[in-house]
């Protein structure tokens, strides 16, 4: 009859074992405790269908705006716990974000670092009227030159620094959180920019529809971009475009310059 004998494991290999789990358990901890910001655009507004230039001016959603913010507040009710929900204090982002905080029973903060850039006398117009009446302008943007200064716009850093400072402010407060900001598409670009630490004088370089997800999430150095764009919670609308909107250009993040 064979005997066979085992030998205890050895007290080097039982610490080296707990040592690998500790390591496992802490950077699971570090991966749970990442700052999520999700940056949302606020719902249609008409001069958004019409392809007007916003900035300052504080225009109202339309009725495709309202179920655009509907749909996005059903979709976030069920993504879990937030801990803030931030937003611009224009009314488009506002009531945007007033229903997603009664979906998530978060009261909303308003933050005018969220507001948009003012591009001063060219709000209210579209295209074709910049074209026509800042033919310089419209030029450069096309080209993808430096354009001229807008008269009454709102200086680009000024633009950069209240938004780098919204950045900083969030990793401060929120440094292991869920947070929503409710804000406008030139600001979703540049928050985007501050976040992943890219040059702030480069020509805007995402594109934002109306009631998009777009999310930041820090690990424990930089920030990465894990959803752009994000608009599946919007189909099928039962609104759709309006006729106008179908047959104009609309103002993009380029136009934010």
């Amino acid at each position: 009859m064979i005997r066979r004998f085992f030998a205890p494991p050895k007290l080097s290999d039982y610490f080296h074992h707990r040592f690998r789990i500790f390591v496992y358990n802490q950077l699971l901890e570090i991966n749970t405790r990442m700052l999520k910001l999700y940056l949302i655009r606020h719902g249609e507004t008409q001069w958004n269908a019409e392809g007007r230039i916003q900035g300052h001016t504080d225009i109202e959603l339309n009725e495709r705006g309202w179920e655009q913010a509907r749909r996005l507040a059903a979709r976030m009710a069920g993504e879990g716990a937030f801990d803030a929900i931030y937003a611009s204090p224009l009314r488009r982002a506002l009531d945007t974000a007033t229903l997603l905080g009664d979906a998530l029973r978060l009261s909303v903060i308003s933050d005018a670092r969220l507001i948009e850039r003012s591009l001063g006398q060219l709000e209210g117009l579209t295209m074709n009227d910049i074209k026509e009446k800042f033919a310089e302008v419209h030029r450069a943007w096309h080209a993808g030159g430096v354009r001229p200064r807008i008269p009454d716009e709102e200086a680009r850093e000024l633009f950069v620094e209240r938004t780098r400072g919204f950045i900083q402010d969030m990793r401060a407060r929120h440094h292991d959180g869920r947070v929503l900001a409710i804000t406008h598409g030139g600001t979703i670009n540049m928050l985007l920019l501050m976040g992943l630490k890219l040059d702030p004088e480069h020509p805007l370089p995402f594109h934002i529809d109306n009631a998009s997800l777009n999310l930041l999430q820090w690990d424990t150095r930089d920030a990465r971009l894990r959803l752009l764009n994000d608009t599946c919670h919007l189909s099928a609308l039962s609104i759709p475009h309006s006729a106008f909107s179908q047959t104009n250009l609309k103002i993009n993040a380029s136009e934010m310059q």
